[in-house]
Formats: C-alpha cells, structure tokens, sequence
C-alpha cells in the first residue's frame, strides 16, 4: 500500500514546477479579485494532481488488479495520496503569496492567515470527497465530464441560492455568528471527517464490485 502512495508521488514531482508557474498565471488572472485567489489556486492544483494521478491509474489498472494486492488496499492508498495532494497543495499556495507580494503584480493580504488555509484545504478536500468515489465507479474519462459539470453547476447552484433564499438566510448566518470558533471549527472537522468517511466506503464499495 505505501509502495502505492510512494508512486504517486514519485510520478507528481514531474508536474510539480510546471503546477506552480501555472498557478501564478491563474492567480495572475485574478489579480482584480484577490479574495478568491488562494481558495482558487488551491483548489486547481489539487484537481490537477488528482487528475494526473487518475489518468495514469487508468493505464496501470489491469497491470495493478493482476498483482497480489487487495482493492481496499488501492482505495486507502488513493485517499493517502490525498492527504499528500493537501500538502503539496499547501506549498504551491505559499509560493503563489510569496511570487504575489514580493512581484507586486497583485496586491494580496499582508499574510495568508491560518483561515485562508483551511477554506483552501477544506475546499480540495471536499472537491476530492466526490471526485475519487466518481473516478473507482467510472474511470477517468466520465470523471473529466463530471468535473465540468461539478465547476458549472455549483456556480449556477450558488447564484441560484444566493438569489431565492438570500434574505431567508440571514438569521442563520447571525446564528452562526453567534457560535464560539472552538465549537465552529470543530463543527467543521467532523463534517470533513463524516465526508471522508462516507467518501471512502463509496470508493471501495464501487470499485469492490467493479468489473475489470
């Protein structure tokens, strides 16, 4: 299993450099909105190590189901990787603020702040949560669909939302305002847990049963 997790990272370091300086021409594109920028970034360049890693799954598949390693073990190593893509995403995140600030093409926050990082981190992680169930049940190439239809759909859902239930939510969002941040985030943790979790059992129910 960790041999798994090791060659996903070994084939990610390639497209490592070339993620970040296409993660400062993304940021570059929103330099009129900063406050959308570290979620973005972040945000594309897990999808882009996912997606890599997805594709090249998609080749080795049937080489790595006729070897002696169980399918729970494959799934698990996906979401380890996972936590790697957190990280490496984390990185290029920092190096985005860095090229932003000492380059002075966009104006960013005088730091990245401990919540910039989590709703960035949050973010893929919840991104992830849907995608990798998606890719063990149909593959790769029905995975690319469903990603473009996930972008443009939860932007459409979000406007939608925004514009039906805009004032109804309001006492809500004072309520929300209302709870202490300790009792927030961990709110926050155990839903990313209950995500995860859910996420996980879906993955190896679908590819237990799949048909290779």
């Amino acid at each position: 299993m960790w041999n798994l997790v090791l060659k996903d990272i070994l084939l990610q370091k390639r497209t490592f450099v070339i993620l970040v300086l296409i993660s400062i021409l993304f940021t570059i594109s929103f330099k009129d909105n900063t406050s959308v920028i570290y979620t973005s970034t972040a945000v594309f360049t897990g999808y882009a190590f996912l997606s890599n890693s997805f594709y090249r799954d998609e080749r080795t598949e049937m080489m790595l189901n006729s070897l002696p390693i169980n399918r729970i073990n494959i799934v698990i190593s996906r979401y380890l990787s996972l936590f790697i893509v957190l990280i490496i995403s984390t990185v290029v995140l920092s190096l985005v603020f860095i090229f932003t600030k000492y380059t002075g093409i966009v104006q960013p926050p005088a730091s990245v702040n401990t919540e910039d990082i989590i709703v960035a981190l949050i973010s893929i992680l919840l991104f992830s949560s849907i995608l990798i169930p998606i890719y063990f049940k149909y593959g790769y190439l029905k995975t690319r669909y469903v990603v473009m239809i996930l972008f443009l759909g939860t932007y459409f859902v979000f406007m939608a939302f925004a514009k039906i239930f805009g004032e109804k939510i309001q006492p809500f969002i004072i309520y929300l305002s209302g709870i202490s941040e300790i009792t927030m985030r961990f709110i926050i943790l155990a839903i990313c847990l209950i995500v995860l979790l859910l996420s996980f059992f879906l993955s190896y129910e679908a590819y237990k049963n799949k048909e290779l």
